[in-house]
């Protein structure tokens, strides 16, 4: 029975299943759950069917949702150090894990002058993606889910990976 339902006529092929992929702005809610499930699922049935699998979970990690999470950051490290108080009434994200995030960047020390946030903000946007990447894994793992590659959209800007390939594609029609 080890074998049922592989095809075994079937040409065996390599996939790369990008899947979850949600924001690096906190940790996963149940929403995210159903994609990586969806996402796992397949990659297994595809597997089991003798396929090379890559698992991939492409991080967006630039642009607003992204400026948004580490001045939310940012703000919760200040109520923190000087007891100047959250903004009301703004679009920052509220949640106590903005404040754990916080609080473990504080404790880290990586950065030690919280003085001026333009001077800070690449920095400290390093650091709020790690956090909450770390979060995000969690919660991952917690329901059996592992990916081979993490792979950074800030990298792709970077690196000009966008028009590379397309200059590539438009050389090679």
């Amino acid at each position: 029975y080890k074998s049922f339902g592989i095809n075994k006529k079937e040409k065996k092929i390599n996939y790369l299943i990008e899947f979850v992929s949600a924001n690096p702005t906190g940790p996963l809610h149940v929403g995210h759950c159903r994609g990586a499930i969806l996402g796992d699922v397949t990659a297994n049935l595809l597997q089991y069917n003798n396929n090379k699998v890559t698992r991939e979970y492409y991080v967006n990690d630039y642009g607003n949702q992204i400026d948004i999470f580490v001045e939310s950051v940012y703000r919760r490290i200040i109520e923190i150090i000087n007891n100047n108080p959250f903004p009301e009434n703004s679009n920052l994200y509220p949640g106590q894990y903005i404040i754990d995030i916080a609080q473990n960047i504080i404790k880290k020390k990586i950065i030690n002058n919280f003085d001026n946030y333009e001077a800070i903000k690449n920095n400290l946007s390093d650091l709020c993606i790690k956090e909450a990447m770390i979060l995000i894994k969690q919660g991952l793992k917690s329901i059996g889910i592992n990916h081979d590659s993490f792979i950074y959209e800030t990298d792709i800007v970077k690196k000009d990976l966008i028009n590379k390939a397309i200059n590539k594609l438009s050389k090679n029609n």
